[in-house]
């Protein structure tokens, strides 16, 4: 049973791939068919698919952050978290799954995240629009 469970979606990145594969449609229409269009294509159809959202699971044992239908997910357990702090993330730091000084991000949209600091000195952020009820769930397992 889970404690927290919030799903983000990336209205931005789902703009841009719909706005990308419109665009390609239009270009193999005017020139004709193309593989690496039709590669670009599908691999445009698969990225819509996996980062189209990040859901974020609090359990009593563990934090678990998936991206779309949870392909690619990021399972920590709470005796591997020392802390827990909200952040700001830096524009430049983008979205999806990034290395950042110190560690690895997950992220969808906007700025705000919650930043575990691991027992191996490495930091994981997870990219929220709710920091406070995330922080506040993650904190009540901390102690």
């Amino acid at each position: 049973m889970y404690l927290y469970k919030h799903t983000q979606r990336s209205k931005i990145l789902i703009f841009i791939i719909i706005f990308v594969l419109l665009f390609m449609i239009f270009l193999m229409y005017r020139f004709g068919f193309n593989w690496i269009g039709a590669v670009v294509f599908v691999l445009m159809v698969i990225a819509l698919y996996v980062f189209n959202s990040l859901t974020i699971t609090v359990y009593t044992e563990r934090v678990c952050a998936s991206f779309g239908p949870g392909l690619i997910r990021r399972i920590i357990p709470f005796r591997m978290i020392k802390s827990a702090e909200k952040v700001r993330n830096k524009w430049y730091y983008g979205f999806g799954i990034h290395l950042i000084p110190g560690g690895q991000m997950y992220n969808v949209a906007g700025y705000d995240a919650i930043e575990l600091k691991l027992t191996n000195g490495r930091v994981f952020r997870i990219g929220t629009d709710e920091p406070d009820k995330l922080l506040q769930v993650i904190q009540s397992q901390l102690d």
